[in-house]
C-alpha cells in the first residue's frame, strides 16, 4: 500500500458511549503532556497499539477507554 492509502487510526465521533473532547480523549490545550504507549482491542477490530499525549499514564488509558468505548485498554506506558 501506499503511505496516502493506509487507513487512518479513528474512532466513531457518532458513538453515543464515546467521550470526545478536551479533557476526555484527550488533554486540555496548554496543560504538560507526555506521550504514552496504550493496546486497545476493540470488541469488533484488531487489537492496535495507539500513541497518545496524556498528563499521565492513568489519564492515557481513560483517554483511549473513552475514544473506544466496550474496548479492552491495557496499561499505559511512557514511551522513552
Amino acid at each position: 500500500m501506499k503511505p496516502q492509502n493506509l487507513p487512518a487510526l479513528t474512532w466513531d465521533d457518532t458513538d453515543p458511549k464515546a467521550s470526545i473532547g478536551p479533557g476526555q480523549s484527550r488533554p486540555i490545550p496548554g496543560v504538560e503532556t507526555e506521550m504514552y504507549r496504550v493496546t486497545v482491542k476493540p470488541t469488533d477490530g484488531q487489537r492496535m497499539m495507539v500513541l497518545l499525549q496524556a498528563e499521565d499514564a492513568e489519564r492515557a488509558a481513560r483517554y483511549a477507554a473513552n475514544r473506544w468505548p466496550g474496548a479492552a485498554v491495557s496499561k499505559a506506558e511512557p514511551v522513552t
